[in-house]
């Protein structure tokens, strides 16, 4: 739980300008959703747009991300969201609170909750059905290929990908959570490679979010690092990091991997 944010902590983590900006949202009522984990807190904000943010305690250090332009830079809906915290504490469901909860529900109620999820969204169908007989690394290798289907001389908007890519990064945690890790790691691996594709090409009408493709870099490298049969996957996984470092924006863009390297022993 983020006790230590203190008020002086919220002031000095953005500019003046950005906190009063930040101020007047939360006085306004638009932080809903608030959760908090062992971590950090998560909330929605609602100013402007719809806003998923984000903040992780690290010892001393404030981290913030938010889905808005400023990406991982302070924003004021991170200070929106710490502001909710000082004040309203108790307005955060715990994680904790959240599992429990989740654990006293009947079954079926589930089960109907998760079938009216579907409907809303269909994608996650696939979470829980898998087709017999089928290559799910070829499954998941075409999911991806579809948001990103788009012709090298068309310009897009980031939002077109970073929107749906939302359900496959939850899927690879849930693969990931059902023990396939490799699986896991291939759909990080396949959005990671198409996104620095784009970047490369230049075809987006602004920027990714400050942060996205260093967080996809981040998660790809966790998963490859952290999975159980790393040897047996160790080749797959050394071509990964060689198609990731060609790309001419991954070491701009804050894809590193030097941790992925180490392992691998490759400078």
């Amino acid at each position: 739980m983020p006790t230590r944010i203190t008020p002086l902590d919220a002031k000095a983590f953005a500019s003046h300008e950005i906190y009063r900006k930040g101020e007047q949202i939360f006085e306004s009522g638009l932080v809903k959703h608030r959760f908090q984990s062992n971590y950090g807190l998560h909330g929605t904000v609602r100013s402007k747009g719809v806003y998923q943010v984000e903040m992780i305690i690290d010892g001393e250090q404030l981290f913030g991300r938010c889905s808005c332009h400023a990406g991982s830079s302070p924003c004021e809906h991170q200070v929106a969201i710490l502001l909710a915290w000082l004040n309203e504490p108790a307005s955060f469901l715990s994680y904790q609170s959240l599992r429990r909860s989740i654990r006293e529900k009947e079954k079926n109620t589930l089960v109907d909750l998760l079938l009216n999820m579907v409907e809303v969204i269909p994608e996650l169908s696939q979470f829980f059905i898998t087709v017999p007989g089928i290559d799910e690394a070829a499954a998941i290798r075409e999911e991806v290929a579809d948001i990103f289907d788009f012709p090298h001389s068309q310009k897009i908007d980031p939002q077109e990908i970073i929107s749906p890519c939302q359900i496959l990064l939850v899927h690879a945690k849930f693969l990931r959570s059902e023990g396939k890790w490799s699986l896991a790691r291939t759909m990080l691996f396949e959005i990671l490679n198409r996104t620095l594709a784009l970047v490369d090409r230049q075809q987006t009408i602004r920027p990714f979010r400050e942060g996205f493709v260093a967080e996809l870099g981040d998660d790809y490298e966790e998963f490859a690092i952290a999975d159980p049969e790393f040897e047996l996957n160790e080749k797959d996984i050394r071509k990964e990091v060689e198609d990731l470092s060609a790309h001419e924006s991954a070491e701009v863009e804050g894809v590193f991997l030097d941790q992925l390297r180490q392992k691998l022993g490759v400078g």
